[in-house]
């Protein structure tokens, strides 16, 4: 059994198993700002599924034995069409785990849109988008393939589940109403003049608009002016 790495920061196996490609992705999870450690991907030979199997659990046990991580970070299970390829990837995701498990490193599991959000801020986000958020925050070149950077966004996402990770902000363009709401936080309080009570308006804002136009006397001038045009209409007041 390996023995755990005596150190502060804790380090996170992430992977993403496949049955042709398994991505794996090695961050330190550094208070704010995890550093990335190692990622790749092992390509399996063209063989049965056994040998296949056989060929991961021996990797992983490799890359446990040579970056001794703490944690494996993986995807829970997931649906798809194809059944047999759900299969033999439930296959290959189990023996990545029993490989964790025989090396005494804690196992933790993250839904796919958990991933994503932590990763992007948006739990839809595309492969594109976790990928391109990955290599800007892990401060990274370009990956082999985007086995790789799922890998580091599942590790990714459990250092944020420690709270050692800055949350990505959300990825969707500011609206109209979210940017009317910004400037309006930011704007000016009115001062009231000296001696007067400051009282909180409890108010909705609709409430408070009446209110002010009432003040002014606009309110009345409009409802005369509807009510003028309905009695030239031959209408009746309500």
């Amino acid at each position: 059994m390996t023995e755990p790495r005596k150190v502060e920061t804790p380090r996170v196996l992430g992977i993403d198993p496949g049955t042709r490609i398994v991505g794996y992705g090695i961050i330190d999870a550094h208070r704010g700002a995890p550093r990335a450690v190692a990622h790749g991907a092992i390509r399996l030979p063209k063989a049965p599924i056994a040998a296949r199997l056989e060929t991961i659990f021996r990797e992983v046990r490799a890359l446990v034995d040579r970056y001794r991580p703490q944690v494996l970070a993986i995807e829970e299970v997931f649906q798809g069409k194809n059944f047999q390829s759900v299969l033999k990837v439930g296959e290959a995701r189990g023996v990545v785990i029993l490989a964790a498990q025989l090396a005494g490193i804690e196992i933790r599991e993250y839904a796919p849109a958990r991933i994503k959000k932590a990763a992007t801020g948006n739990g839809n986000a595309a492969k594109v988008q976790v990928e391109g958020m990955m290599t800007r925050i892990l401060r990274i070149g370009a990956t082999g393939s985007a086995d790789e950077t799922d890998a580091l966004a599942v590790a990714y996402c459990h250092a944020q589940s420690m709270g050692r990770a800055i949350p990505a902000r959300e990825s969707e363009p500011e609206t109209p109403a979210r940017r009317a709401l910004r400037e309006a936080s930011r704007s000016p309080r009115r001062r009231l003049p000296a001696g007067a009570a400051k009282t909180r308006d409890r108010r909705s804002p609709a409430a408070a608009a009446v209110s002010a136009l009432l003040e002014r006397g606009a309110a009345r001038a409009v409802l005369g002016a509807s009510y003028r045009n309905r009695r030239r209409a031959g209408g009746r007041r309500r």
